[in-house]
C-alpha cells in the first residue's frame, strides 16, 4: 500500500521513510479549502443525478436489486469523481509540512 500512496503522493518521497506513516496522517487532518469544497458538492451533485432510478415495478425484491445495482454504480463513480480532491488536499497537506521542516 505505501507504494501506491508515493506514487500518487510524490512529495512523500521527501520525507524519511520512517516518517511517512506520521506525515501522511498528519496530512489527512489538513482542512478542505474552498475548491475543494465546491469539487466534492459537485461530485456528490453529479453521482446522485447519474444514479437516480425510477421503478416501475414496486416489488420488494426489484427494489432490493435496483439498490444493489445503484451502489455497485456509486461507489466507483464516487471514487473517481471524490477521489481527486482527496489526493490534493492530501498532496497541499505534505507540501504544508514540507514548508514547516524547511523553515526550521
Amino acid at each position: 500500500m505505501n507504494r501506491l500512496w508515493l506514487a500518487l503522493l510524490p512529495e512523500l518521497r521527501q520525507f524519511p521513510a520512517a516518517e511517512q506513516d506520521r506525515v501522511l496522517r498528519e496530512a489527512r487532518d489538513t482542512a478542505f479549502d474552498v475548491p475543494e469544497l465546491v469539487g466534492l458538492a459537485a461530485g456528490l451533485v453529479a453521482v446522485t443525478a447519474l444514479t437516480r432510478y425510477t421503478l416501475a415495478d414496486a416489488s420488494l425484491a426489484s427494489r432490493f436489486a435496483a439498490a444493489l445495482l445503484n451502489f455497485g454504480v456509486a461507489v466507483p463513480l464516487l471514487a473517481a469523481l471524490l477521489g481527486p480532491v482527496h489526493l490534493r488536499r492530501l498532496r497541499r497537506g505534505l507540501r504544508d509540512q514540507l514548508r514547516r521542516r524547511e523553515g526550521r
